[in-house]
């Protein structure tokens, strides 16, 4: 499924206070790059030679500000089933299930040990041969039809599977080709679930017993639920006044909003030991289809940032430094400064101001009945 680029702004100038965080997560496929190497998004050129605008950018005038006071939404509900608490406590037993060799024909969900050769006529083919390779039935880890051939199959038996690579396989050799698979199943074994027991969730929970847990987890899940429907109504009420707003934006201005998130992007994609275009790739698009896209978001973003301005102006809604140091521990930096020298100081008090706006728009908005 492609992925989209189309967030709400306030997203955007998120993931560029993030990505300076000196608290951020390693991963394996990380280098030693950090933010304060690999991009800046207050001003500056990225290694890989976007130049992000540096100081405040003009987002344009608002000729007509949309209604900001009233303005309805519809709530999400906040209450959790038992049903959805049970298919938590599914998760964990399944989380904790051991593989136990089963005297009977392998079945779909079903882990068989293999040994296998892949043939093209008759010739063994490069990364087609394994041997006590462990394969979950179902989970399309090979090419179309070779996991269903091993249904049915038991312990000690051979068999040859005749297939097809699929046309746009990453191999041109075998890209469409036939092929076949010689397969020896060594093992079938199931999963099989631990017994829900105060023992167990003793020794996989904080909590001692079946019953706690369940409590536990209905406070855990409301709290997330009240969350994520104050964060929506936020998003809703906010996109909606910013839809019903008229700006005029220079087209300078949307062309630096542009280079500004580029340049984030590319910071992201630095971070993580990666050119641009393979970050891209993760969202199931090209280039030219990132560069349209970011585009229209510069210019939402600048509209965005328009309707905030002018709806603090009207409001006296400003700044101070207590909402900085929150926004520095909610983004675990030390302190405001380095959140300042990291992410910069326009997009942090744009980001700072934005959240406050669109908190005050949704305190003054109405539950639709």
């Amino acid at each position: 499924m492609k992925k989209s680029l189309k967030i709400c702004i306030l997203g955007l100038t998120a993931m560029m206070l993030a990505a300076g965080c000196s608290k951020k997560t390693d991963t394996p496929a990380e280098s030693d790059t950090t933010a304060e190497t690999a991009a800046t998004t207050a001003g500056g050129e990225t290694e890989t030679g976007t130049e992000a605008p540096s100081g405040p950018i003009d987002p344009g005038t608002v000729d007509k500000l949309g209604n900001y006071k009233g303005v309805t939404y519809t709530p999400l509900a906040v209450e959790v089933s038992d049903d959805e608490i049970e298919q938590v406590i599914e998760s964990l037993l399944e989380d904790n299930a051991t593989l136990q060799e089963a005297d009977r024909a392998a079945a779909e969900g079903d882990t068989v040990n293999i040994d296998y050769a892949g043939y093209k006529d008759g010739v063994a083919f490069d990364g087609g041969t394994a041997e006590g390779f462990d394969l979950t039935l179902g989970s399309g880890q090979f090419i179309d039809g070779f996991e269903d051939g091993l249904i049915g199959a038991e312990a000690g038996q051979k068999v040859s599977l005749n297939l097809t690579f699929p046309e746009d396989y990453g191999s041109e050799e075998l890209a469409g080709q036939d092929v076949v698979f010689e397969v020896t199943v060594n093992t079938v074994s199931e999963s099989v679930k631990p017994e829900l027991t105060d023992e167990f969730i003793a020794s996989n929970t904080d909590s001692a017993t079946v019953e706690e847990y369940r409590k536990v987890l209905r406070e855990e899940m409301e709290e997330d639920a009240r969350y994520n429907a104050e964060e929506q109504k936020k998003a809703d009420v906010f996109l909606k006044v910013v839809a019903d707003s008229e700006v005029t934006t220079p087209e300078e201005s949307v062309q630096a909003m542009y280079q500004q998130q580029r340049a984030s992007y590319e910071q992201q994609a630095q971070m993580f030991g990666l050119e641009l275009e393979l970050l891209v790739g993760y969202y199931g698009m090209d280039m030219e289809t990132f560069e349209t896209e970011l585009m229209e978001i510069a210019r939402e973003g600048c509209k965005q940032n328009a309707v905030v301005q002018a709806i603090a102006g009207a409001e006296n809604i400003t700044v101070e430094e207590s909402d900085l140091e929150q926004l520095a521990a909610d983004f675990g930096y030390e302190d405001t400064a380095s959140m300042i020298e990291n992410a910069g100081e326009d997009t942090v008090n744009n980001y700072a101001l934005t959240e406050k706006v669109v908190a005050f728009l949704a305190e003054n908005a109405v539950a639709e009945q």
